[in-house]
């Protein structure tokens, strides 16, 4: 299993976002609605697991929005056009 370290800084932006989700849940398990701004910080919060967790979405020609995060070390090497290498 792979070490995933964490800087203090992603620390305390992840504890906001828990925050955020715990706020999220709460107003939805109480029947009270959703902020704007807590489904914006789902997509912040998505994008900032990826990056620590080290998630990534494949790059071909299937990739894009849509595609499920994969861990990225089961990701195929992306092969450069660059003729210099």
């Amino acid at each position: 299993m792979k070490q995933i370290s964490i800087d203090p800084k992603d620390r305390i932006e992840l504890l906001r976002y828990v925050n955020m989700l715990r706020e999220l849940n709460c107003n939805t398990s109480e029947k009270i609605p959703i902020y704007y701004e807590h489904v914006c910080e789902l997509e912040s919060l998505m994008h900032k697991l990826s990056f620590i967790l080290e998630f990534e979405q494949p790059k071909d020609r299937h990739g894009g929005w849509y595609t499920d995060y994969q861990l990225k070390e089961d990701l195929p090497e992306e092969k450069s056009n660059d003729k210099t290498h």
